[in-house]
């Protein structure tokens, strides 16, 4: 797994970089916002620990960009300054989990294979989901599928063709 590290202290860089690194993950590090949003152009990553105060500038906003970038990817926040008010708007945001400095190696390892299994899961949700889609708009007969109010929810290109509708989504089925 590979694995980004963002915090504006060096030596939180280099533990978080060393206790992952012993555990056989790829470790890459940045310690600004500028080079966080560099290395999410160029690269892939598995999990992000991100601190929520980097220098002036704010992990939180940070957050919101990876969110948008890599949206299967957990984002654990990290910091020295626990706050619920923080923590609130972090986890409401998409944060994975948010933990206080000093971290434990322990807890680093669990929090991040918690997080790679959580990953693992939103991955092959989208593959599967993905799969359906072409399943369900590849077969000939056609297919409508309705929530508990009888209200159309999705229907096939052949479902169209043979209701001769464009779109019947959102509407009742018995109409």
């Amino acid at each position: 797994a590979k694995i980004l590290v963002v915090d504006d202290e060096e030596s939180i860089r280099f533990t978080f970089d060393s206790f992952l690194s012993d555990e056989g993950y790829e470790v890459v590090t940045a310690d600004s916002i500028k080079a966080c949003s560099e290395k999410l152009e160029n690269e892939e990553f598995d999990v992000i620990f991100l601190d929520i105060m980097l220098g002036a500038d704010s992990g939180i906003d940070l957050l919101r960009i990876c969110k948008e970038k890599i949206p299967n990817c957990p984002v654990i926040m990290i910091t020295g300054s626990p706050e619920l008010e923080t923590a609130t708007e972090a986890v409401r945001l998409g944060a994975h989990d948010y933990i206080a400095k000093p971290v434990r190696q322990e807890t680093l390892l669990r929090i991040c294979r918690a997080a790679l299994e959580h990953k693992k899961l939103l991955d092959q949700k989208e593959m599967l989901q993905t799969r359906l889609k072409a399943i369900f708009e590849s077969v000939k007969e056609g297919i409508v599928t309705v929530d508990k109010n009888m209200i159309v929810t999705d229907m096939n290109e052949s479902a169209r063709l043979i209701f001769e509708c464009d779109n019947a989504v959102g509407k009742p089925l018995l109409a």
